[in-house]
């Protein structure tokens, strides 16, 4: 194919050697604007998008053969928007010498194609759709300048502290909960109902476990509001808690080993199923049984959180993240420096809907960051938020637009935090 752009660059460049120096000094207003018009901005020229665009397209070609296909570009990186369409056109021309050609939406076949980053890395996902068969192909490489990083220009995450103790007695908290008046906080050996008061919290009531229980090390623990009241699980222990008037609370608890419900507040009503999965408390992760049961099981996992689709994210107990998506699992990438907590939230910015992780290791001072998935890989959305402690437990809110974060501060001082994330 010809060049057009090159071939009038070579015309006006003859007529520009054809004139007399003085002539060449000065160029004429209309030469001038023609200049502006067919030549492209300095900086952002098309040759720094040709080869990721010509390899990407070779590998969707591979995968789909000549034809037809449907062709979306989805960006999720720093990208400017006027970029776009040079980029779409390189990648069109570059199928088409592989026989692919764009097509509208009545073509069978479609190209879908996410644009994302991290701080130091591109990487352009086409998700290759024929039928029922979807797959994929993939093109990383280095950013071509610093820049910056697409998170500089995302959300913003905002904490508020809901409540703290320094009591040297106090025992582990595993889950919180926010009521109209106050807390309730799922502890070790025990609940806690928690009212604030223009003194400061005062507990008004509290509810031992049994001890008997199996209880691993490291023990883990659910809250879930139902009306007027809660359902807690921890190691073979559930317990349900009725508000039965403004200040007065029962809670009773018996012996169980119930599956615990998968959290999908931040998704719609009509994409929330009552997924549940079973917990093994001597062992402090999840079997990978799901009730109701996909195709095939996912592998023994520590962490689930729900995403619109509905998909699911896991945690592997072995550090691998993976997405459910239907009968389907696939491994997601970017998330090596993740810590075994994540929860999602939809904050309204970007893709509406992130994912909250901690970072990884035993931190002193813990942060948390905010993720998207343009694909398969977690793309940072905000820049780090530092919380001054442990992050022990993370779980997505009622509302669903926020999370709620349990802080160990030392070895006395326990934290209940909300974080929340703002469009810039």
């Amino acid at each position: 194919m010809i060049d057009r752009t090159m071939m009038d660059r070579t015309m006006i460049d003859r007529t520009m050697i054809s004139k007399s120096n003085s002539t060449r000094l000065l160029l004429s207003p209309i030469l001038s604007l023609l200049l502006a018009l067919i030549l492209p901005p300095a900086g952002h020229g098309q040759s720094r998008w040709d080869q990721p665009a010509t390899d990407l397209a070779t590998r969707i070609a591979e995968i789909l053969g000549p034809g037809q296909a449907q062709l979306t570009v989805l960006n999720r990186s720093s990208i400017t928007a006027a970029e776009l369409p040079p980029i779409r056109r390189l990648l069109e021309q570059a199928l088409r010498a592989h026989g692919v050609q764009a097509a509208g939406a009545e073509s069978a076949n479609q190209i879908r194609i996410t644009l994302s980053e991290t701080d130091h890395q591109r990487l352009w996902v086409a998700e290759i759709i024929e039928g029922s068969q979807t797959q994929y192909a993939m093109v990383p490489f280095d950013r071509e300048t610093p820049g910056a990083p697409a998170h500089e220009a995302g959300l913003i995450l905002t904490r508020k502290v809901l409540w703290s103790s320094a009591d040297a007695a106090a025992s582990p908290i595993l889950a919180a909960l926010e009521t109209p008046n106050g807390l309730i906080l799922l502890e070790r050996e025990a609940i806690a109902i928690e009212a604030i008061t223009p003194s400061g919290w005062h507990e008004e009531k509290r509810v031992e476990l049994s001890r008997h229980s199996i209880q691993s090390r490291d023990p883990r623990g659910l809250l879930m509001p139902i009306p007027d009241g809660f359902t807690a699980f921890t190691a073979n222990t559930q317990c349900e808690g009725k508000l039965v008037s403004p200040a007065e609370w029962t809670i009773h608890c018996h012996e169980s080993d119930d599956p615990w419900p998968v959290n999908s507040s931040n998704i719609s009503a009509a994409e929330s199923t009552q997924l549940r999965a079973f917990y093994n408390p001597g062992r402090n992760f999840f079997t990978g049984v799901l009730t109701p049961s996909p195709a095939s099981d996912p592998a023994p996992f520590y962490s689930i959180t729900a995403l619109p689709g509905p998909r699911l994210l896991l945690g592997g107990i072995d550090g691998r993240l993976q997405l459910l998506d239907g009968n389907s699992l696939r491994p997601v990438t970017g998330a090596r420096d993740w810590g075994s907590d994540f929860a999602a939230i939809r904050s309204g910015c970007g893709s509406g809907t992130q994912v909250l992780a901690s970072t990884s290791g035993e931190a002193e001072n813990d942060s948390l960051r905010a993720y998207e998935f343009p694909a398969l890989e977690a793309v940072p959305a905000s820049v780090p938020l530092e919380l001054g402690g442990t992050v022990t437990a993370l779980a997505t809110a009622p509302d669903g637009t926020s999370a709620l974060v349990i802080l160990r501060k030392n070895a006395t001082e326990w934290e209940v935090d909300r974080v929340s994330a703002l469009c810039p």
